[in-house]
Parts: C-alpha cells; sequence; structure tokens
C-alpha cells in the first residue's frame, strides 16, 4: 500500500469514488497543493541542499504528510536526528526554521506555536522512551506521527533522509512488535496490542490536550482545533486501527529460500513490513484500501465509502475556502452552536465521517458476524 512522489497516493480512493459514480475532486487538488508545496520547500534549500549531512532527516508531517495541503495548510516539519550528539544540530534546525519563514511569501505557512514540530527530536526517545514517566505527551505524539504521518523529503541525492527516517521507524515498529508478549507470527491473536494500545493512548492524549488547550488558550482557533479533532485526528486513530486489525485479517505469509529449501518466516519481521508500507501509505489511502479489501458486501461498502471519503472531501474543499477558514479562525465556542459555517462545514460532515467509520468498524447489521466488527468488539471496547 505504499506511494511514491510520481505516483498517485489516492488510488484507493479514486477507485472508490468510481465504484461509487462519484469524483471527491479535492482530493487530487490537495496533491498538487502538497506537491507544489514541496517543490517550494525544495527550492528554498537549493543553496543549502547538504544542510542534513548523513545524520539527519527532514521530516514533514501534519496535512503535508497526508497529502491534504489546502491555501492556508502549516508546514509541519522535524528534524530528526540519528547519531550521537552534536552542537551543529542547533545550528541546523534554526537554519530549517528561517528557510521555512522565508517560505511564507510563497505560500509557505511556518508551524504552530505547540513547540512539537518545527524544532528536532532524537531517535533514541522515540525508540527507547515507550511508556512511563519518561514518555512525555511530546515523545507519544512524535513516536505516532512518525508510523501515522510522516513523510521524509530529501534534499539532495546526498543526504540519507529517506534512509534515516525509515530506519528509525523500523526499530519504533520492531519495539511494539518483538516486545509484545501477546503477539506471536505462530499464535492465533496477531492484532500488536501493544501497538494498538498505544495508538489508543494517543487518540486520548489528543482528546485530553484539546480540552487542556482551551482551558489554557481560550477561544483562540477553538473552531479549527475542533474540526481537526473532528476529521484529521480521528482518521490517524481509525487508519491505526486499520492497520492493527490488517495484521489479522490478512497475516502476511512469507518465506524464505534457503539451502534445505523454503522456509516460511514466523518471525515478526513481515509484520514490520507491512508496518513500514503503512507509514509510507496516506492515512485516507490506506483507510481506503482497507474499505476495498475487507467490507465484501457492495451495497455497504459504497455506503462507508460516500460518508468516509465523500464526507472528507467536502471537509477539504471546505477547509481550502478562505472566508470559511477565517471564520473558523475568529468562531468562539459561545457563537459556534448558532454559527451556519460551523454547523454546515464542521458540525454535519464530520458526523457523516464519523458514522462512516461506527458502520465500517461496528455494523452488525449487514453481516453479523463480520471479522471487522468482531476485532472492534474484542480491542476497542473492554
Amino acid at each position: 500500500m505504499g506511494d511514491t512522489e510520481d505516483l498517485d497516493p489516492f488510488v484507493n480512493i479514486h477507485a472508490l469514488a468510481k465504484e461509487c459514480g462519484e469524483s471527491w475532486p479535492c482530493f487530487q487538488e490537495s496533491v498538487a497543493t502538497t506537491r507544489e508545496s514541496e517543490a517550494i520547500i525544495r527550492e528554498l534549500f537549493k543553496d543549502n541542499e547538504r544542510i542534513l549531512g548523513s545524520y539527519a532527516s527532514l521530516v514533514l508531517c501534519g496535512s503535508f504528510a497526508r497529502n491534504e495541503m489546502v491555501e492556508g495548510s502549516d508546514c509541519d516539519w522535524t528534524l530528526l536526528i540519528d547519531g550521537g550528539v552534536d552542537t551543529a544540530h542547533t545550528t541546523i534546525a534554526l537554519e530549517i526554521q528561517e528557510a521555512i519563514k522565508r517560505g511564507k511569501g510563497k505560500d509557505l505557512e511556518p508551524p504552530g506555536s505547540s513547540g512539537v514540530f518545527g524544532n528536532m527530536c532524537f531517535s533514541h526517545n522515540l525508540v527507547h522512551r515507550i511508556g512511563g514517566s519518561a514518555d512525555t505527551n511530546e515523545n507519544l505524539t512524535r513516536r505516532l506521527l512518525m508510523i501515522l504521518e510522516s513523510k521524509p523529503i530529501s534534499l539532495s541525492t546526498a543526504d540519507s533522509s529517506e534512509i534515516i527516517w525509515e530506519g528509525v521507524v523500523r526499530n519504533i515498529l520492531e519495539r511494539y512488535f518483538e516486545e509484545d508478549v501477546h503477539f506471536s507470527a505462530k499464535g492465533e491473536r496477531k492484532v500488536p496490542r501493544f501497538l494498538f494500545n498505544d495508538l489508543t493512548r494517543y487518540w486520548r492524549t489528543i482528546c485530553v490536550d484539546y480540552a487542556a488547550k482551551h482551558w489554557d488558550q481560550g477561544d483562540a482557533k477553538w473552531a479549527l482545533r475542533n474540526a481537526k479533532l473532528r476529521f484529521s485526528r480521528k482518521l490517524l486513530y481509525a487508519s491505526g486501527i486499520a492497520f492493527c486489525f490488517a495484521c489479522q485479517l490478512a497475516p502476511p505469509n512469507k518465506t524464505e529460500v534457503t539451502l534445505f529449501g523454503e522456509e516460511k518466516d514466523e518471525s515478526p519481521k513481515p509484520y514490520i513490513d507491512l508496518g513500514i508500507d503503512f507509514a509510507k501509505t496516506p492515512p485516507l489511502d490506506y483507510l481506503a484500501a482497507f474499505v476495498r479489501a475487507y467490507v465484501k458486501e457492495e451495497e455497504k461498502r459504497k455506503l462507508i465509502a460516500r460518508k468516509i471519503f465523500g464526507g472528507y472531501n467536502q471537509w477539504l474543499e471546505a477547509l481550502g475556502d478562505q472566508k470559511v477558514r477565517k471564520a473558523l479562525t475568529e468562531l468562539s465556542h459561545e457563537a459556534a452552536p448558532e454559527n451556519p459555517i460551523f454547523n454546515e462545514n464542521v458540525r454535519e460532515l464530520s458526523k457523516e465521517f464519523a458514522s462512516g467509520l461506527k458502520l465500517l468498524f461496528f455494523d452488525r447489521d449487514v453481516e453479523p458476524d463480520h471479522p471487522i466488527a468482531d476485532l472492534s468488539l474484542e480491542y476497542v471496547g473492554f
């Protein structure tokens, strides 16, 4: 399910649109905007394209990594360090910050002020601090986003940005699969519970932090934060659930050729390889591939597709409308219930999107013993 820059990152969404007799044009428009923004970044570093060296990766996150950029989207980035401590790291991060700021005049918006993006992070913390008091909210966010919505960008043919990113993501996945006492490639239970629980922890942390930000920041960009929680943040959790369930629904069947013939690989490695493919795929398209693969009943599949991807297409259209975006940026929590822009573009569209996810993961009306609903009952509930 992976994608490259030259391929359509939403091939499964377009296949579902065709099946439904729809077009959902905003996905292709957002891909075009994302690629234009990538070109701007490369242009900004054309005179300093070797800035990353051999131990750092420039990782794009957020709507950039999801291929969902519209006019006004932030350029969320992280300088991922996979090597020994060097005072030059700060210098590199500051140079990247200044370069991205110069891109503001070219329709490239710098990251927000939370501090999670627009800074550097170290692979050691992401890999070795999973759980426990040392695993801060910031570390949890960075680690899960490396899997759920991150994309390395190479500034020159000489840098190792993509190699470093994949190596770090692989190490994170090894922690989740190899140290999960409940997971066994040889056993019947193949849902990676360690990863699944951390995904759930991340989703709940986002929800709690949303309330905390409202307490700390009041109505500043409240409606946009609310909308992102309803759409893109919920999407990340849903795509992560889909990956964990896919490990059970279609376990990899890899074999290795040895001197003694073919032997089935029953180690966690094939699942980790699937995780790398997942991390390389935009969450929307992974979810679309999941729907295509595991929702066999045609009418139900079309209904789910229209609700999830048709609804999300309308959300991208609204988010790219500067009148709507400005209204949401300025809207207070108190005024939201009577605001037609919020009700039409956030509340109603997000209800449609959420109802599609509920139909995908929990519905038993069409097929009482559907494997997705069975797994949801076992892992998402108690």
